[in-house]
């Protein structure tokens, strides 16, 4: 099944003790009735489904010769971990599109006058893996019988076929390995029709994950903790408890020693309201990766990604609103006083390195702040390993003791760095968004 380190990954449950959620089935129907995607992913029923598959396939293709040697080949793929789990139908049809993008590929090479890249490539390569299957989708109604079989095999139909087999009755040593590995998950509801792969992966469909629910509720909270504030501030009085106190003070410290010397005091309280929603929002991420059986959604790109896809288009959008279209352009370049027009060809490049350098900063942005999150979790993973490394090596030693201690020390005193880290990382996306917004309005001198 998956990898202990997937932990860190994005996934479509919660984990909490095997203790308190424990499951226990008897059959691989009773796992079918909540989660099919499960079932499938099992290897006897892949097998059966491959078979069936191929026989659909035959049937449609009307040379059996032609797939003597595709079960073959998708169980040696399977090995590689990009292809595990995956169903015949699914590999076959990954396995055309890669093929017709090398093709392209190819083509723009070897070909450029191609009226066909897949037929100027398949006549140099025709013992591709996956040339018959190309040829065969080029016969409309073959596709159309192909698309069929690809969503019957994958039909709620097929899965009920095969439970009705008596090769679906697993023996209970099997039943116990899926109980336990699911025990412990607690699985979020798909309510709005989504459908799963596996427990990583939405295979159709709007699927909600673990990482949405923390950040609307890291959202939620910053909405609720900063309404109170604003209620109490209001009437101007001073603060009173620590929870007043402590929320203006963070609010002073981004407005002052973050926004301002970034931007300037003039524009400073213009954007305040979106660098401290970007400061408290990932400082709320990344404390959720803090809290046990959870996890930093800020350890997922798509998270910081949109955040700096956020920071991109504030400077793009203000930049242009503040300087007006062309000035924007004309502002990333500086004017080089030179004869015979080489001032502008090297104003020209100067501006393509500049518009580069615009959008790789804000790409970076997201990658630093996706890596330090990402990189406190594999430290404490790694200790964790060393330990239960140790174990197994000091069972009969008599010094599980002395290392279980060390590990605990270790790994609490690097949870106080990562806490740090938290609060670090909210400061430099902040900073460093303030930065490149402030640029992107002023003029260069």
């Amino acid at each position: 099944m998956a990898s202990d380190i997937l932990h860190i990954k994005d996934s479509y449950y919660f984990d909490v003790p095997k203790t308190i959620w424990t499951r226990h089935y008897e059959s691989p129907a009773q796992i079918a009735g909540s989660f099919p995607w499960f079932v499938r992913l099992d290897d006897d029923y892949q097998d059966w489904e491959a078979d069936r598959f191929i026989h659909t396939l035959s049937e449609i293709t009307g040379e059996p010769g032609a797939l003597e040697s595709v079960k073959s080949n998708w169980e040696k793929a399977k090995h590689n971990h990009a292809n595990h789990g995956k169903p015949l139908d699914r590999y076959l049809n990954d396995g055309v599109a890669k093929l017709e993008a090398t093709a392209r590929t190819w083509a723009s090479k070897n070909a450029p006058d191609a009226r066909d890249p897949l037929d100027a490539y398949l006549a140099k390569n025709p013992t591709d893996e996956f040339a018959w299957v190309a040829k065969m989708i080029r016969d409309p109604q073959k596709k159309a019988a192909w698309e069929k079989a690809s969503v019957d095999a994958n039909s709620q139909e097929a899965l009920q076929e095969y439970l009705s087999l008596d090769r679906a009755k697993w023996d209970q040593h099997k039943l116990d390995g899926y109980s336990k590995a699911l025990s412990g998950k607690v699985f979020i509801p798909q309510v709005f029709g989504g459908q799963l792969r596996n427990a990583y992966e939405a295979e159709t469909g709007f699927c909600v994950s673990r990482y949405m629910i923390l950040e609307v509720a890291v959202a939620v909270i910053v909405l609720f903790a900063f309404r109170w504030l604003a209620a109490k501030v209001k009437d101007g009085g001073s603060p009173k408890g620590k929870m007043w106190n402590l929320l203006e003070g963070l609010v002073q410290f981004v407005r002052n020693q973050v926004v301002v010397p970034a931007m300037g005091d003039h524009d400073a309280d213009r954007f305040l309201p979106l660098f401290l929603t970007l400061f408290f929002f990932i400082l709320g991420c990344n404390l959720m990766g803090m809290l046990p059986f959870l996890g930093a959604p800020t350890a997922a790109f798509a998270t910081t990604s949109a955040l700096a896809a956020i920071v991109f288009l504030t400077s793009f959008g203000f930049g242009v609103k503040e300087l007006g279209p062309v000035g924007f352009f004309t502002n990333q370049a500086p004017h080089i006083d030179m004869p015979f027009g080489i001032g502008k060809v090297f104003s020209f490049l100067i501006l393509m390195i500049e518009l580069l350098s615009f959008g790789i900063k804000h790409l970076i942005l997201s990658v630093r702040l996706l890596a330090n999150m990402v990189a406190g979790h594999l430290v404490l993973l790694a200790i964790m390993g060393i330990a239960f490394g140790a174990h197994a090596v000091s069972m009969h030693m008599g010094t599980w003791s002395v290392v279980a201690m060390i590990s605990i020390l270790g790994t609490t005193v690097l949870s106080f760095l990562e806490l740090f880290v938290c609060f670090l990382q909210a400061y430099v996306f902040t900073f460093l968004a303030a930065l490149f917004v402030g640029s992107a309005i002023h003029h260069h001198h």
